[in-house]
């Protein structure tokens, strides 16, 4: 069963020539001309831009990306009905994965992403930091390197954990340059990252707060599915835990590695990367090759064959959860003849109905649901199951398999069959 994850684009992922998506997609066009509308300026042509230094810069690249991301997710949700178990954005992805979960309208984010762009452009500018990744060594030993290094007001520390053998340090120069000597020393390799600003460090706390100022002017609503959050690697639970994840974003590592392992251990098997380019992509295969993965931009076949699969009918789901659960059950029947006509008769019926349903790819008639129940409840009558039991197998298998829970009420309400 495919569960899918989403992972949004952050900053680095832009490049000259994004808006051809608005000739592709009306949609895009459509969301194009709606951003371009708050920002008061034309950000197809900055996507455009014959200058690619325009786009370079933090406060025309976050709208632009944040903008394209969302386009493309909107392309997704018409074409596919798509929707997520969950879903993480890099730094500035995580606005475009609140945004598509529905927790920000798309005006009030961008207006966010906007300013939030503007005032880290502006801390470059007036910076006397920078960042660098480094390859080849252990967080611990990161950590304990910065930590030796920093002194008082004058810091360097992690600010991204992209995977276990790729992280980020920010902070002062001079303690950044430092850091970076100490750790080639000791085996990692170190290349400069092309910013002017310590993002994700304290050093930021001006910027934060003046965009905590927007953010307070802004409505949160519940979104359709969990969003992980940069700073705690796990999802946000509530509308205030949202608010206090954003306030702490410029000022925090992102903890990506973290939150993509979290994704895993729910059981998330197939990711998709919306957004420019294929960062987040190309990072999760060179650590988990085994596990699917896409991108929006460069898979759209794949894509389009995963959907196939994905929006298929359910059509064994009912007869798989009776026959999983039939097999869960424990037999409390000592009779052995009994049990060998009132359970493993009707289980090797089940098992050739199952399979039949599962051959023809259909969805399974009323008469194989209702000849699935029957033989269900002649199994867990002859096992000796008491009914809360059946319940919390029958409930277990259904969650994995997603059977309609009307059909669960159907079988331990009180229809008998």
């Amino acid at each position: 069963m495919i569960k899918l994850g989403f992972m949004f684009s952050g900053q680095g992922s832009q490049y000259k020539g994004m808006g051809y998506l608005a000739d592709r997609f009306k949609i895009a066009q459509c969301i194009f001309d709606q951003a371009s509308d708050i920002l008061g300026y034309d950000l197809l042509s900055v996507m455009n831009d014959s200058n690619p230094n325009v786009l370079q810069q933090t406060e025309y690249a976050q709208p632009a990306i944040f903008t394209y991301s969302y386009a493309w997710y909107q392309i997704l949700k018409e074409n596919y009905n798509i929707k997520p178990v969950c879903g993480a954005g890099h730094s500035l992805g995580e606005f475009t994965a609140l945004t598509c979960s529905g927790v920000l309208s798309f005006d009030d984010a961008l207006t966010l992403v906007n300013k939030r762009g503007q005032l880290m452009q502006q801390a470059a500018e007036n910076s006397f930091g920078g960042m660098a990744a480094i390859k080849g060594l252990h967080r611990s030993i990161i950590e304990e390197v910065c930590s030796l290094l920093s002194k008082g007001d004058r810091l360097v520390q992690i600010s991204n954990i992209n995977t276990e053998d790729q992280i980020v340090i920010s902070g002062e120069n001079s303690k950044v340059r430092q850091a970076s000597d100490k750790l080639a020393k000791l085996g990692g390799t170190v290349y400069p990252v092309h910013v002017s600003a310590p993002f994700h460090t304290p050093y930021m706390a001006s910027a934060n707060a003046q965009l905590l100022d927007i953010l307070s002017q802004i409505n949160f609503a519940d979104g359709e599915w969990p969003v992980i959050g940069n700073v705690t690697a796990k999802p946000y639970v509530s509308l205030d835990d949202i608010r206090t994840g954003i306030s702490h974003h410029m000022l925090h590592p992102v903890r990506w590695s973290d939150s993509m392992d979290w994704m895993l251990r729910q059981g998330v098997n197939t990711f998709i990367e919306i957004g420019p380019r294929s960062a987040l992509r190309n990072m999760m295969k060179q650590t988990l090759p085994h596990i699917d993965a896409f991108s929006c931009e460069e898979h759209d076949n794949q894509i389009a064959e995963l959907m196939s699969e994905y929006n298929q009918p359910k059509y064994v789901t009912l007869l798989s959860a009776c026959l999983s659960t039939a097999l869960l059950v424990p037999n409390r029947n000592n009779n052995r003849e009994e049990y060998e006509y009132g359970a493993l008769q009707p289980l090797k019926e089940l098992s050739t109905l199952e399979a039949k349903s599962q051959e023809k790819k259909l969805k399974e008639t009323d008469a194989e649901q209702r000849e699935a129940l029957r033989l269900f409840q002649r199994i867990i009558t002859t096992k000796k199951v008491d009914e809360d039991e059946i319940f919390d197998y029958f409930f277990q298998v259904s969650i994995k398999s997603a059977i309609p829970i009307k059909k669960l009420m159907q079988l331990m309400g009180g229809e008998r069959l």
